[in-house]
């Protein structure tokens, strides 16, 4: 069979099966409603199951980041004895850039000097896109602001309309990391010395993360073999967005949390690290796809025969929500912002091609990794409508049509143990999310907590909306064949309804 016609299969899989758990509740239900139940009942106790264990994996992933993110890991890995000293490793933070306020640029970079490292040990480049008018002048001066603090900060403009790429983070990432790699060899430092950093625009690293990344660094045997992934904690401007992107922002943080714990399925995510020298050996992310954060993870998994994990970090780096000047704008481009996430279904394209050419790697590790795909892109697309759209509509709708049925009581009875599941993971869910929330401004009322509190009452619409939806769009827009553009999130701050605004005086 023919590279495209595979790669066309392949396309169609995961939307095939997405669809296929929402049709055959509503077809199942409009021909044969008493097994519509039945199957809507073995559904629900699967997720109260997962409910239960995934919370499980989140209560330990948090005690085990909260006991550690505060440790002083600047003098561990200053008594480490290792292959390769702590004082011998650089860092590269790589920040693509794209219309993003200096302002906001300014503020990662002030986060970003108030580390627990030493500054010389870290330098920064700032990749500008030439579709950007008056780029280069904005990131000239924000080095003049900074460039007595770190070891050096590198300005690279990445060119429009290059040949085999689309404009998206990925080839102006890889742009930028080949300009890193001819300055350090001019500069002779050796690239297994150096770690990047591959970060938003938006992203302040904890204090320390620098010396926790080159503690698991040093530490890892296979070192060149791993990637290294912060969690993400989306707080920078939580008290000036709506409830509802709090809550789906919050839920991002905890599902980050919850795949730490599962390490043999824990993939880079956003902002990760990785060395220098397996970046090149992997010809850098890819510049042709979308979902480069995660991609790069599996061109080091293929080439590295499967020998490869991620690493979770013991510290967040703390991010932006992504909002609007409204409501509706903030809805629209978290909506389209999960959509590019959910673009990450292109991996199961991208793994699926590559292993049936491959005739090497064992036939069980390509159908793990392969279902592992599928099911976290096909549960991702269908558990929120099911459990908040359709499951409530057959109970509303059997009470009509099946009011003596005992079939109908046990799914009652099922979904009464779902609500008070929920309700369990809400007060779970506001316990922890309490941690990561930021000193209150002054000029807020301490009733801003209530808010933060009843915002999680929106889960249910939230999840359906925000959650699977843009999920099975990406999916559909692949089984058709249809291109979605690289979606960049808009990282403008809100204040009253009109943008802050930007100190461009520096």
């Amino acid at each position: 069979m023919e590279e495209k016609k595979i790669k066309r299969v392949l396309e169609i899989i995961p939307a095939f099966f997405s669809w296929l758990v929402i049709i055959t509740f509503v077809v199942s239900f409009a021909f044969w409603p008493r097994g519509a139940v039945i199957l809507l009942m073995v559904y629900l106790i699967y997720w109260t199951l997962r409910l239960f264990y995934m919370s499980i994996l989140l209560v330990i992933a948090h005690l085990r980041m909260r006991r550690k993110r505060d440790w002083d890991w600047e003098k561990i890995i200053r008594s480490l004895k290792s292959s390769l000293q702590w004082d011998e490793v650089m860092h590269a933070v790589l920040y693509p850039v794209y219309r993003e306020p200096a302002s906001l640029i300014v503020e990662s970079l002030q986060a970003l000097a108030g580390v627990n490292y030493p500054k010389n040990k870290i330098m920064v480049i700032l990749a500008g896109e030439e579709r950007e008018r008056g780029v280069e002048e904005k990131l000239g001066r924000i080095k003049n602001k900074f460039k007595d603090i770190f070891f050096d900060i590198i300005i690279t403009i990445h060119p429009k309309d290059l040949e085999g790429e689309i404009p998206a983070k990925g080839a102006n990432s890889t742009y930028a990391a080949k300009k890193l790699v001819e300055y350090l060899r001019e500069k002779k430092i050796a690239l297994e010395k150096v770690v990047v950093s591959c970060f938003d625009a938006d992203t302040r690293p904890h204090q320390n993360y620098f010396a926790n990344l080159t503690y698991h660094f040093l530490t890892y045997p296979k070192r060149y073999q791993a990637s290294f992934q912060p969690i993400p904690v989306y707080s920078n401007n939580i008290y000036k967005v709506p409830a509802l992107a709090r809550i789906i922002e919050m839920g991002s943080t905890f599902w980050q949390l919850v795949e730490s714990m599962r390490y043999e399925k824990f993939v880079t995510f956003s902002s990760h690290a990785i060395s220098l020298k397996t970046l090149v050996e992997v010809d850098f992310w890819p510049v042709d796809l979308i979902s480069d954060d995660s991609l790069i993870f599996w061109k080091c998994f293929l080439k590295f025969r499967g020998d490869y994990r991620t690493l979770a970090l013991d510290v967040p780096v703390y991010m932006d929500i992504a909002a609007g000047k409204n409501l509706w704008e903030t809805l629209k481009i978290q909506y389209l912002q999960k959509r590019r996430w959910a673009q990450g279904v292109e991996n199961f394209v991208f793994l699926g091609i590559n292993f049936w050419k491959d005739k090497e790697l064992p036939l069980s590790l390509k159908i793990s990794k392969l279902y592992q795909l599928l099911d976290n892109n096909v549960n991702w697309a269908t558990w929120a409508i099911v459990i908040s759209i359709i499951s409530p509509f057959i109970i509303t709708a059997g009470n009509l049509t099946m009011k003596d049925s005992l079939v109908l009581f046990n799914l009652s009875y099922i979904n009464n143990i779902i609500s008070h599941a929920l309700v369990f993971v809400i007060v779970l869910s506001i316990l922890i999310s309490w941690e990561f929330l930021p000193l209150r401004p002054l000029h807020l009322s301490r009733l801003i907590y209530i808010s933060f509190i009843l915002q999680w009452l929106l889960i249910p619409l939230v999840s359906a909306l925000l959650g699977s939806l843009p999920a099975l769009d990406a999916q559909t827009r692949l089984m058709l064949g249809r291109n979605v553009s690289f979606y960049y999130t808009p990282k403008g701050r809100y204040k009253e309804g009109k943008r802050e605004k930007v100190d461009l005086t520096l």
